[in-house]
């Protein structure tokens, strides 16, 4: 089942409970002091290119995010902000004032160039990326048309970043064998807490066997080796399920991970779930269920690096 406001408003109860006032101040007042640092410099032609998909809940993280890259990067970069109908106003023009020469596109209408790309050809999909039941699917459909890279990186605004990334800057070829490299979790999960397809129709259908230790909340994809006519006979004949859609993203991923291979990140560098400390730590992604901490870990930690003053 897809998150409920009432999944939200318990969780956050749960975690008021557990970490006092201080996870409010963090979250509510503290986090806002990114809005007062210094734009970071987007580069339209940089042969670094990363993209992020935000919401109303987490396009103030997404600052936190890309100028944490950008701290431990140090080069030019080409940044891609897909912003849902859920993000305000003032959240847009933030996002646009913070990162100049950044492109930031609304995601209610399917930007024309996503048209252009999947329309005709792959109406299938085209029209699993206009159905709201699916809003993950910009994250890869339009991603895939607005590139102007054959290799972008992709990163959720719930990842924050403590050290430099030489092992995922290290890997951006696109002549590489594989389709992906990414940050996985440690331990097996179960299929349909990770896709909206049904595993099982896939692998007799198609012969393809998803990967139980799968994330897509950062890495690099190789669009070089992407397959839109493979995937667009596979949701023909194997229908994403829409009560699970805001794993769409990530299916049609982990299908072409399946299918053309995928690297993994350290995952003791690029952490999923809590660790004991951050040192040693490259990147941390606070996925849903660890949320509280990129207040209470996350953000803490990278205002000591003097992010702040940036």
């Amino acid at each position: 089942m897809a998150p409920t406001f009432q999944t939200f408003l318990s969780r956050g109860v749960e975690q008021v409970r557990r970490h006092g006032v201080r996870l409010l101040w963090l979250r509510y007042v503290r986090r806002r002091a990114i809005l007062f640092t210094a734009p970071t410099e987007c580069a339209p032609g940089a042969v670094l290119e990363v993209h992020t998909q935000v919401c109303g809940r987490d396009w103030l993280n997404a600052l936190w995010t890309l100028k944490s890259f950008a701290h431990f990067v140090q080069q030019p970069m080409r940044v891609v902000l897909l912003a849902e109908a859920s993000v305000p106003p003032a959240g847009v023009a933030a996002l646009r004032k913070h990162f100049p020469g950044a492109e930031v596109r609304l995601c209610k209408t399917a930007p024309e160039e996503t048209r252009a790309t999947f329309a005709e050809q792959f109406p299938t999909l085209w029209a699993l990326r206009n159905d709201r039941r699916f809003f993950t699917l910009p994250k890869v459909l339009d991603s895939f048309a607005l590139r102007r890279n054959r290799v972008v990186l992709t990163i959720d605004p719930d990842v924050l970043f403590f050290a430099r990334l030489d092992e995922l800057l290290g890997d951006l070829d696109p002549e590489r064998a594989y389709f992906a490299r990414l940050n996985v979790t440690a331990t097996d999960s179960d299929l349909a807490s990770t896709f909206c397809v049904d595993p099982t129709a896939l692998e007799a259908q198609f012969g393809l066997r998803l990967p139980r230790r799968f994330n897509t909340g950062l890495g690099s994809l190789n669009y070089a080796r992407v397959d839109w006519p493979l995937l667009e006979r596979i949701v023909k004949s194997v229908p994403l399920d829409p009560t699970r859609g805001f794993m769409a993203d990530q299916t049609l991923l982990g299908i072409m991970c399946a299918a053309h291979g995928f690297a993994t990140l350290a995952v003791e560098q690029y952490a999923i779930k809590p660790v004991a400390n951050l040192e040693g730590v490259v990147a941390r992604h606070y996925y849903a269920k660890t949320r509280d901490l990129l207040y209470l870990e996350g953000i803490p930690a990278l205002i000591q690096t003097g992010l702040l003053r940036r």
